[in-house]
């Protein structure tokens, strides 16, 4: 009786059990559809629709659209700073993806792009972390859920940067030819953009800045340009490019030289000589580059090999030695010099006519120096008042004694008679050989009267009146 007694209670022990047991199964199975039905965001399964129809069945739970709490921003780092982007959606399962400029980067947790290490999901978050900032990584960045209406954030970062110039660069190294062009260059890498500021610092001038009429201005990506049209001997110097943003500024230089063709320069035009007298002909060619020099006469290319002529030219100056054994030598020399930008010459006449120059006014006194081998035989001045357009007036000019090769002339215009006023005098010199002269004229004031006593200042004129006036007014006192 107690063994049969025993045996009912342990089956309905056993019973209670199993009930127990598949009841706490189905609560497992229940959580579990509830969590993929979660995931998904969709229908349910084919078993939960045939649970709908069973009549015990619990009632399914609605699902609540995902919401990203956190709002846009704007983000600022320094280079090789970090940065976190916050994204904060509810409910905290929702899944969200990241992408930077419409590209993406992450899905979840899962990277897009694996071999990019600085950038990561902050754990316990759906935030999106930048680290060893660049430049590069400036741009918009999109937190975006995954459902079947997503909702999305948009964040700016802007990674900034003092500006840095990597390289500037002038047109072959900076050493161009007048007349050409020059491009200057500067390679700026900075965030925010830089303002870009030229300048250049000449030859005895202080640096200046260089605006749009002095030069082109560009802008291609990070590369700033400045080019000059037609550059003249003047542009050469210093040139400054200066890159300025809010968190500082970076400079460099370079050097620019203007090579030109040579300037040739001779001290005298006209020069006299006569047989067998030896005349040394001079001329200096001006240019940074370095130019050779040349010798004609009459056109023609005077070799070195020539005995009647001595060619020696040191540096940028050049010496034409002639020694004239017949009148066929006298003539017309030029002296050309040429580089690699152009050549240049200027011209000497060797001549036996007298040779006139440094004509000078001081008052009603001229001066002037004659050259001349030959004997002198006639001087005279000739003038014409600047108002009048009638024939030049001549004045005659004492010869001095005694034979020279330079002759210093001084000659008074004052007891000449001569009505005050504006004139153009020049001076011609007469010997054996020909007429020579002053190549310009020059402008003589003539500051004195006429009277029947001669020439006389205008000052006693000015005294005269003077005494009058003085007189008068003691009179009046």
């Amino acid at each position: 009786m107690e063994l049969r007694r025993f045996t009912l209670c342990m089956a309905l022990f056993v019973l209670a059990f199993a009930q127990c047991s598949e009841s706490h199964s189905m609560h497992r199975r229940q959580a579990a559809d509830d969590e993929n039905y979660d995931f998904l965001g969709d229908e349910g399964t084919d078993d939960d629709t045939m649970n709908d129809t069973d009549g015990n069945a619990e009632p399914q739970v609605q699902m609540e659209p995902a919401k990203i709490e956190t709002t846009p921003a704007s983000y600022e780092v320094e280079v090789g700073g970090e940065v976190r982007l916050e994204c904060k959606v509810t409910p905290e399962r929702t899944v969200i993806t990241w992408h930077r400029n419409n590209d993406p980067y992450f899905m979840g947790t899962l990277k897009m792009h694996p071999e990019e290490v600085r950038y990561s999901i902050a754990d316990n978050s759906k935030d999106m972390v930048i680290r060893n900032a660049k430049v590069e990584d400036s741009g918009v960045f999109k937190c975006e859920t995954i459902e079947k209406v997503p909702v999305a954030i948009n964040h700016t970062l802007l990674v900034t940067q003092k500006p840095s110039i990597v390289n500037m660069t002038a047109t072959n190294g900076g050493s161009v030819g007048e007349g050409t062009d020059l491009t200057l260059s500067c390679f700026v890498t900075a965030s925010p953009v830089p303002t870009v500021i030229w300048s250049v610092t000449r030859k005895e001038r202080p640096n200046e800045r260089l605006t749009e009429k002095d030069a082109e201005f560009n802008v291609v990506g990070n590369q700033y340009t400045m080019r000059i049209k037609n550059v003249k001997s003047k542009d050469a110097g210093q040139y400054y490019c200066y890159a300025i943003n809010k968190l500082g500024s970076d400079q460099s230089e370079a050097s620019v030289v203007v090579n030109g063709k040579p300037q040739v320069h001779v001290p005298r035009t006209v020069v006299n000589s006569d047989l067998k007298i030896e005349a040394v002909l001079q001329c200096v060619a001006h240019e940074e580059a370095r130019p050779h020099i040349r010798w004609y006469k009459d056109g023609v290319l005077i070799e070195d090999s020539e005995t009647k002529y001595v060619i020696s030219t040191e540096g940028s100056h050049s010496n034409l030695t002639v020694s004239p054994s017949a009148d066929g030598d006298f003539g017309t020399f030029t002296c050309e010099a040429e580089n690699d930008y152009g050549t240049h010459n200027r011209s000497i006449e060797l001549v036996q006519s007298p040779v006139v120059e440094d004509v000078d006014i001081d008052g009603p006194r001229m001066t002037w120096t004659v050259h001349s081998h030959q004997p002198l035989e006639e001087m005279e001045v000739q003038l014409k008042a600047t108002t009048d357009e009638g024939e030049w007036r001549t004045l005659s000019v004492p010869v001095p004694e005694g034979r020279h090769h330079k002759y210093d002339i001084s000659y008074s215009l004052e007891d000449k008679q001569l009505p005050i006023g504006e004139y153009l005098a020049v001076v011609k010199v007469k010997n054996s050989k020909s007429w020579g002269g002053s190549n310009e004229p020059v402008t003589v004031n003539i500051l004195f009267r006429e009277n029947t006593g001669g020439a006389h200042s205008i000052r006693p004129v000015y005294s005269a009146l003077t005494t009058i006036l003085m007189y008068l007014l003691v009179r009046m006192l």
